[in-house]
C-alpha cells in the first residue's frame, strides 16, 4: 500500500495552486496510461540479440463526492502487462555481465480497487481506506487510516496516517515439471506508518516536511529470478531476506508567482532500508497558466541510489549468509527522468489533459562511482490522456 500525503488546508491551496475548476459535490476521472521500456540492447543480452521488454496498459476510473457527512473517493485500475522481463545475470567469454531475459512472453492482467471515506471534525480530518489487488500470481488487502489537523487561523497544518497491507503469492508454474525449484506459494505483510508537517511561510510559500516508516516482513524474494554462481556454472533460485525496514525523508517546497501566473516545485528525498540501500531523489517542477484554461507543467527528475548488500551482478560463489540476487532494481544506479503534462479546462465541468515521460537509468548518473553497471538497466518512455467531469 502506497499513502500518499493529504493534500494541504484551503489556505494552502490558495496560496500555491493554480486556479483550476471548482469543488463540486461528484466528480468523476478517467486515466489511461501506456509505458514501454526499451528493447534490451543486443550488447548486455545474453543471446547476443536485442530483446522486447514489459509495456504496460492501465485504465483508471475515479468518482469522488459528498456522501453523508464526508466525501467518499472509489478508484479502479485495470492492466494489462506484456513482454519479457530480466531473469538473471551471467558472465560472457570475458567475464564481463550479460542479462538473460525470461523465456517466454509474460501476459498478465491486474485489477485493483480502493475506497476511502474522509470526514471533518472540527479542525481534524481523518479519512478511512480499504484496497484490494488481484492478478493471476498476486493478490493484496490493505486498510489505512490517516488524518491531518488543522487549527484554525493557523499557519501549520500536520498530518499522519498508518496502513497494514497481506500479499499472497502463488507464482506460475510453481513447483512444476518445468520449474519444480520455484515455490508453490508464500505470503508477506507490509506496515507503513508517516508523520509530516506543513508551514505557510506567506502568502505564495509553503514547506512541507514528511517522515515515513515502512515494514514488511514475509517472502521478499522474487520468485521469477535467478542468481548465477560460476562455481556450479548455474543459476539457482535467488533469495532475499525475509524482513525489511527503511525510512523516509521528504521536503516540498512550493512558491506562487502572481506576476507569472506561475509555481515552483522543488522535491527532496532520502530513503535509507536495512539491505544498505540509500537512495537521493530530486524532483523540478513548474506549473505554468497560460489564459484561463491551459495549465502547462513541465519537470525534471534525478534519483540515485546504491546496492543491497547482498546484490551483484553474478557470484563467484554462494555467500555464507545464503542471499543473492542480481536484480537491477538492488544493483547501484542513477536515473534521469522528464515530464511534460499538459491540461485544458473547456467549460465549468470538463477537463481534458495528458502528458508524457522519458526516462534513462545509468551508472553515470549515480552519486557514487558504479565499478559494475547491471546490464538489465531499463530505459522507458509513457504517454497519459485523461478526462475529468464534475458536477
Amino acid at each position: 500500500m502506497t499513502f500518499r500525503t493529504p493534500k494541504l488546508s484551503a489556505l494552502t491551496s490558495a496560496a500555491l495552486a493554480i486556479p483550476g475548476l471548482a469543488h463540486a459535490e461528484l466528480q468523476t476521472d478517467y486515466l489511461y496510461s501506456h509505458y514501454a521500456e526499451g528493447d534490451l540492447p543486443a550488447g548486455n543480452s545474453a543471446s547476443g540479440s536485442a530483446s522486447e521488454r514489459y509495456t504496460i496498459d492501465s485504465h483508471l476510473f475515479r468518482v469522488g463526492g459528498n456522501l453523508g457527512a464526508g466525501d467518499a473517493n472509489l478508484n479502479l485500475t485495470l492492466e494489462t502487462m506484456s513482454g519479457a522481463s530480466p531473469w538473471w545475470v551471467q558472465p560472457d567469454a570475458n567475464g564481463k555481465p550479460v542479462q538473460v531475459m525470461s523465456g517466454a512472453s509474460i501476459d498478465e492482467e491486474r485489477v485493483d480497487i480502493e475506497a476511502s471515506y474522509g470526514m471533518q471534525f472540527g479542525p481534524i480530518e481523518p479519512v478511512f481506506k480499504a484496497g484490494y489487488s488481484s492478478e493471476e500470481d498476486y493478490q493484496s488487502v490493505n486498510v489505512g487510516v490517516e488524518a491531518q489537523y488543522t487549527p484554525e487561523g493557523g499557519v501549520y497544518s500536520a498530518s499522519a496516517g498508518i496502513g497494514y497491507s497481506d500479499d499472497r503469492i502463488e507464482p506460475t508454474d510453481g513447483g512444476s515439471a518445468k520449474y519444480p525449484d520455484r515455490i508453490r506459494s508464500a505470503d508477506k505483510n507490509s506496515l507503513t506508518a508517516y508523520a509530516g508537517l506543513s508551514w505557510i511561510i506567506d502568502a505564495q510559500t509553503v514547506l512541507q516536511t514528511v517522515f515515513s516508516y515502512s515494514l514488511h516482513d514475509g517472502y521478499l524474494t522474487d520468485p521469477y529470478k535467478r542468481a548465477y554462481f560460476v562455481s556450479v556454472a548455474n543459476a539457482v533460485p535467488e533469495s532475499r531476506p525475509d524482513g525489511r525496514q527503511s525510512w523516509t525523508l521528504s521536503a516540498r517546497w512550493r512558491h506562487y508567482l502572481p506576476a507569472l501566473a506561475a509555481a515552483v516545485h522543488v522535491d527532496y528525498r532520502y530513503f535509507q532500508d536495512d539491505w544498505e540501500i540509500e537512495s537521493h531523489t530530486v524532483d523540478l517542477s513548474w506549473q505554468q497558466r497560460l489564459g484561463e484554461t491551459w495549465l502547462v507543467s513541465p519537470s525534471l527528475r534525478w534519483y540515485s541510489q546504491s546496492q543491497a548488500y547482498f546484490y551483484a551482478p553474478y557470484y563467484a560463489d554462494f555467500r555464507e549468509d545464503g542471499f543473492a540476487s542480481s536484480d537491477y532494481r538492488l544493483s547501484p544506479f542513477g536515473a534521469l527522468s522528464a515530464r511534460l503534462d499538459v491540461r485544458k479546462s473547456l467549460d465549468q465541468h470538463w477537463e481534458v489533459g495528458g502528458g508524457v515521460e522519458v526516462y534513462d537509468a545509468s551508472a553515470s548518473y549515480a552519486i557514487r562511482p558504479v565499478d559494475v553497471e547491471n546490464p538489465g538497466l531499463v530505459e522507458y518512455y509513457s504517454v497519459q490522456a485523461r478526462v475529468n467531469y464534475r458536477f
